[in-house]
């Protein structure tokens, strides 16, 4: 039983490398409750104030079964890569699909809940199909009515459950070349390398601690909020 004090918050993504640091942190706090989204269970994975609900993203009774718990707040920090999916479609799946099913089941809800959601610097001007797919989703995300707070982080630094060398090479060789120019012109920050603990507080911050939203955070903007 849920004391009616606490915010019901929902984190999908939640093993990924921002939605488990997201998690991590939203278990510090004292006034949320935190359920998180797994595909398994697994013991110890989580703080112990961190309930884990298995769920399937390919069956309507568990989104319906989410819209029923009546959520104040989703984190959606799902995503995953062309090359690990294995086709278009399959990466589409993950990083479209799963995030407007959820986001479709929860918009009719009563009173609305937040939905806060991790995109990607430049979808707002997209090009190729991954930016192309996180812009589709922030369309509908802004035209579900409900308040909402999308993040676009650039390259995302921290230590990911799966091997992403691409990611792990851009760090060490282009990370340092694009935090420079993030520093040296204002208008680069937005390409600035951020951590995932970073993009996590800048999250909770925005959708926990602001007034709802809309909110949208990138550049400076998200750095900022990643500090409060």
């Amino acid at each position: 039983m849920v004391e009616p004090s606490l915010r019901r918050i929902v984190v999908a993504g939640s093993t990924g490398l921002v939605g488990k640091e997201l998690t991590t942190l939203l278990a510090e706090r004292t006034d949320v409750h935190v359920t998180a989204l797994v595909r398994k269970l697994a013991a110890g994975r989580f703080p112990p104030s961190v309930r884990e609900l298995e769920f399937d993203f390919d069956r309507a009774a568990s989104y319906a079964a989410l819209a029923d718990e009546g959520p104040d707040v989703i984190f959606c920090c799902l995503g995953t890569t062309r090359k690990k999916a294995g086709s278009d479609e399959a990466f589409q799946k993950v990083d479209r699909d799963y995030p407007l099913a959820l986001l479709a089941a929860l918009e009719t809800r009563s009173p609305r809940p937040i939905f806060a959601l991790v995109s990607s610097v430049g979808a707002d001007s997209p090009r190729g199909l991954y930016l192309r797919t996180k812009a589709e989703v922030e369309e509908r995300v802004m035209a579900s009515g409900l308040p909402y707070v999308i993040v676009r982080p650039s390259l995302l630094l921290g230590e990911r459950t799966e091997e992403r060398l691409a990611e792990k090479v851009s760090a060490v060789t282009i990370g340092p070349m694009l935090s420079g120019l993030g520093k040296a012109f204002r208008g680069l920050k937005r390409y600035s390398p951020i951590s995932g603990r970073e993009v996590a507080r800048a999250l909770i911050h925005l959708a926990l601690e602001r007034e709802p939203g809309p909110h949208i955070a990138e550049g400076e903007l998200l750095f900022a909020a990643a500090t409060r």
